[in-house]
């Protein structure tokens, strides 16, 4: 209880509490920070012994001991700070077979801790000085009847007795003839303590153990734990090797915890059946207990765990197709254990990470919130784009295309937006529907031979073309003419004697429509010059055939294939000069 604790006194107490048997309450707190914690509340005249639990508490660390935070004197009492825990007691009809023998497991090693690192006795090893974390594991409390193990006097634990559970004293405590136990048996009350514990908690559990294991346990505790003779009882830590804990969750457990100790191969082989091994427990263990050992840097780095696990964990389960391998976790247990995993695992700025988070960002983003999008995915997500790998960027992209659906381009891209790309396409027919009824490559494509199309259709596809009042931002038809329309041609033919009636005159003739088809081969007859120019030849009528040169322009650019607009031709006859080809007058 010193000055580092009064930056921790701010924290809100919530009812109801929890009363253990030796009369101790337990609040659930909330400190000024947000996080959660639990108070221990003791009265005033234990100022003694709440000042060696806070001790032993700060100076004892270990992920199987309750962890301390403050310790402050209040109105009410004395509050012990430490990390949200609930009773054992109070937690137990929820847990199931497997976590109540990882819950044995952990405060075994708990005990271990303290007799051969600390070389302490905890002299209370019971169920109300158990406690069950957050993250689903036991932690031993109750550190106010710690002492060393020389110091355990029949005098120290005769004052501690009113605090001490009846059912964990040793016979041998009984006796009149009661001493000091020699270091070497230190541990001998503890380990009665704890089989007694144990003994109680085994009666619980189901059948997903194997009756020849139980039984095998049982006769063990009976045996060494539970022996009479403290002499007799042995080391805890030659419980470790049992087939009791010998099962799938402890050792991924234990695996886990220990990963960076672990050879190449021995992540190899272990990452490559995990998905069948973790398969066989209840979702509810496997969200509570090993979401948080998976869902880490370490795990991220391991290509095996990346490419035949977590596919399976970074999503919930869903609709699939038989023969398919579903995923571990329900979409409520997903939302409520992994989500606010992931939330922190993106602000964790390491390339392997966001590699991993971005891949699989199409299985699990429909499940945050429009709040954890917008305030906590989509600004790390945009941190991609200014970094110097080539792969971060590109799947960065990828993610934010996916964000899109959810969010909407106002918010992903930001900025005012203007209408680009317009809903057209390339008009290689005369149908400018883009709908998909029918078949647009089912209607016959006429094209027009120098220019000149079909006159029967002319009037009918003009209609079609785009005006030249269209909008100069829209896009032109590809069969649009880029010249000038209602162009007229005049094609001159001179016959090559002389007639007084056609010297005189004239003959124009203008032709709206024209088609390669209304030309019948009787009627005119041509061929085509050295010099480029169409010969047309009169047909015979009198015996007597006179060619008749002529020269057919198109276009001023020349563009035979070219879909073209209405045109007016017109030919003129004139008497003299037959020889003589005059080039084509065009005019708009």
């Amino acid at each position: 209880m010193g000055s580092e604790n009064s930056a921790l006194k701010s924290y809100t107490l919530r009812e109801p509490p929890f009363t253990l048997p030796s009369g101790l309450a337990v609040y659930p707190a909330v400190l000024q920070d947000g996080k959660f914690a639990s108070v221990f509340v003791y009265k005033r005249e234990n100022e003694d012994k709440v000042n060696k639990a806070a001790k032993h508490l700060k100076t004892l660390r270990h992920p199987c001991l309750l962890r301390f935070l403050s310790c402050t004197v209040e109105a009410d009492g004395i509050h012990l700070v430490t990390e949200r825990v609930q009773p054992l007691e109070v937690a137990l009809e929820t847990l199931s077979s497997a976590e109540v023998c990882a819950g044995i497991y952990d405060i075994l090693l708990a005990l271990i801790f303290l007799h051969d690192r600390g070389h302490l006795t905890h002299n209370n090893v019971c169920l109300s000085s158990v406690f069950v974390s957050e993250d689903g594991h036991w932690k031993l409390g109750g550190m106010e009847t710690v002492c060393k193990v020389s110091q355990a006097t029949p005098e120290f634990l005769r004052s501690i007795q009113s605090i001490r559970d009846p059912a964990s004293i040793p016979p041998e405590e009984m006796s009149p003839e009661f001493t000091t136990l020699p270091e070497c048996h230190g541990h001998a009350r503890d380990a009665f303590s704890f089989g007694t514990l144990v003994e109680s908690l085994l009666t619980i559990l189901n059948e997903q153990v194997s009756a020849d294991v139980l039984s095998s346990f049982q006769q063990t505790l009976h045996s060494t734990l539970l022996n009479p003779i403290p002499k007799c009882r042995p080391a805890l830590c030659t419980l470790l090797s049992h087939d009791f804990f010998r099962n799938d969750f402890l050792e991924v457990v234990n695996f886990l915890k220990s990963l960076t100790l672990k050879s190449e191969e021995e992540k190899t082989e272990f990452f490559k059946f995990l998905l069948d091994r973790v398969s066989c427990l209840s979702e509810e263990l496997i969200a509570s207990r090993l979401v948080p050992l998976l869902l880490n840097q370490l795990v991220f780095a391991e290509p095996v765990a990346v490419k035949s696990f977590l596919p399976y964990l970074l999503g919930p389960k869903k609709d699939h197709a038989q023969g398919e391998t579903p995923c571990l976790l329900s979409p409520a247990l997903f939302q409520s254990r992994v989500i606010p995993v992931l939330l922190q695992l993106f602000e964790v700025h390491e390339e392997h990470v966001r590699m991993v988070l971005l891949s699989h960002i199409e299985a699990y983003v429909e499940h945050f919130t429009q709040e954890q999008l917008k305030k906590v995915i989509l600004p790390q997500v945009l941190l991609g784009l200014r970094d110097t790998s080539d792969s971060i960027v590109a799947i960065t992209l990828h993610s934010l295309a996916v964000l899109v659906s959810l969010l909407g381009p106002e918010v992903v891209v930001g900025g005012e937006r203007t209408k680009i790309f317009k809903r057209t396409a390339p008009s290689f027919t005369k149908n400018t529907d883009l709908s998909l009824e029918g078949d647009p490559f089912s209607q016959p494509i006429k094209f027009p031979i120098n220019g000149l199309s079909d006159v029967k259709n002319t009037s009918e596809d003009s209609e079609n073309f785009p005006s030249s009042s269209k909008k100069s931002e829209e896009w032109p038809d590809w069969s649009e003419p880029e010249e000038p329309e209602n162009q007229t041609v005049n094609i001159q033919i001179w016959p090559r004697e002389p007639c007084d009636d056609v010297k005189s005159q004239c003959t124009t003739l203008d032709v709206e429509e024209s088609s390669w088809d209304d030309c019948e081969p009787s009627s005119l007859d041509t061929k085509v010059n050295p010099g480029g120019g169409i010969t047309a030849t009169k047909p015979v009528t009198s015996g007597e055939q006179k060619p008749i040169p002529a020269l057919l322009s198109l276009t001023e650019e020349s563009m035979p294939w070219k879909s073209s607009l209405p045109q007016k031709i017109s030919l003129v006859q004139r008497g003299d000069d037959a020889d003589q080809i005059e080039p084509p007058k065009v005019s708009s």
